[in-house]
């Protein structure tokens, strides 16, 4: 009866195991090889072409655009000066309509004898028969008729004038416009060029890092699928400490609305930004592992360090950004006491006469992604709160690691 109860007992276990085996979950280890990164290079180049591309069409646009302001400025000279000269003209027209006016003033009296008097009558009526008399009464009339006509003649062409002059300026109007609108598009083109020539400068420090990651496991031996953390023997660890001895969130993960470098920008955050201590405070990796990547100098991010982990089986990568100084190379294996950097992101900002325009003051950018990336980390980062339970957000605090 016991030896019966025995083998009931050992069949009842081997169920359990068996479902225990059959039900439990997997956990999934994510692999990046060498293969996977000379296809992440080949897609940045890629896209480095595209930018280019785009930066030589929105600087062909760019020069086509400077020849219309250029050709339209000619234009509304041209106009200003051909209205100066309208004017000169109707100046000169009045004044001579003024001279021919007095010059005629015996004339027009003899046609206004209601003035009482009339030279030019008296001098026809002198004449000494009646041949003189058709001779002096003929070249009244043909003088006065000329002098009419002129005059007639001078004020047709100041009113011509008059209103090419309007034209003129009508024109001018016009162009003055159509060059407000030209500027306006240049100064679209030019931030937008800007931007892409940002974006240019982004992908080659992406293409520089992925390239040194890239010669780091070849000198390393590591054929192209074997997976880079075997080859490289990934440090193990079973869990998170904060990445400061102490610290203050300003800045949370998602969307947001602030004030950088006077002016209001929106955007989404991918990580949390820890405040509280001064430039030169010791920064620790979250967990051991490896230094992955390090970028010095970003315009905006200034120094960085992104770690490789593999905490209780998942792989991971965390980014510190920000950073004044560094203190580990491409490769160093590091466990989570150990001073990887030192805060920065005051003396670097472009504010204070640095170089990173993404900062306005000492803090610590600090993100998570899931697996091991190189590049587009950000696409994989996740709310630094799953890690850290007790930080909800922006004014959470913590005071020791």
């Amino acid at each position: 009866m016991i030896k019966r109860n025995n083998i009931s007992i050992f069949k009842y276990i081997f169920v359990i195991i068996i479902a225990l085996t059959i039900f439990s979950p997997i956990v999934k280890v994510e692999a990046q090889t060498l293969n996977d990164m000379y296809n992440e290079l080949a897609t940045l180049k890629k896209k480095k072409a595209e930018i280019n591309s785009q930066k030589k069409l929105t600087e062909d646009e760019i020069y086509n655009l400077n020849n219309d302001i250029s050709s339209i400025s000619e234009q509304i000279e041209n106009a200003r000066s051909e209205v100066i000269q309208a004017e000169k003209d109707i100046e000169t027209s009045e004044q001579k309509i003024e001279d021919k006016k007095e010059e005629s003033k015996e004339l027009l009296k003899f046609l206004q004898l209601s003035t009482g008097e009339n030279v030019y009558l008296d001098y026809i009526l002198a004449s000494e028969d009646y041949t003189d008399f058709v001779y002096r009464y003929s070249v009244v009339s043909q003088l006065t008729a000329y002098n009419n006509q002129l005059i007639n003649e001078l004020e047709n062409l100041i009113e011509e004038l008059k209103q090419k002059k309007i034209e003129l300026s009508a024109k001018q109007t016009e162009l003055d416009s159509k060059r407000k609108t030209l500027n306006s598009k240049k100064v679209t083109l030019n931030s937008q060029l800007a931007e892409v020539k940002e974006g240019y400068v982004d992908i080659n420090e992406e293409i520089d890092a992925l390239n040194k990651s890239i010669a780091y496991y070849e000198n390393l031996g590591c054929s192209a699928n074997q997976d880079v953390n075997v080859c490289a023997s990934m440090p193990y660890a079973d869990g998170f400490k904060y990445p400061l001895k102490s610290g203050t969130i300003s800045s949370g993960w998602g969307k947001r609305t602030f004030l950088l470098n006077g002016r209001w920008v929106s955007d989404f955050h991918y990580g949390y930004d820890f405040a509280g201590n001064p430039e030169g405070t010791p920064v620790y990796p979250v967990a051991s592992g490896k230094v992955a990547r390090i970028i010095y100098g970003s315009t905006c991010g200034g120094n960085q360090i992104y770690i490789f982990h593999t905490v209780k089986g998942k792989n991971y990568t965390t980014k510190y950004v920000h950073l004044l100084s560094i203190k580990v190379k491409l490769g160093d294996i590091v466990t989570d006491n150990t001073v990887i950097a030192t805060v920065g992101g005051k003396s670097t900002s472009t504010r204070y006469g640095g170089y990173d325009r993404c900062t306005t003051g000492a803090h610590l950018h600090f993100g998570i992604a899931d697996g091991h990336r190189t590049t587009y980390v950000d696409s994989y980062t996740f709310n630094p709160n799953q890690i850290f339970p007790k930080l909800l957000g922006r004014g959470s605090t913590f005071s020791s690691r």
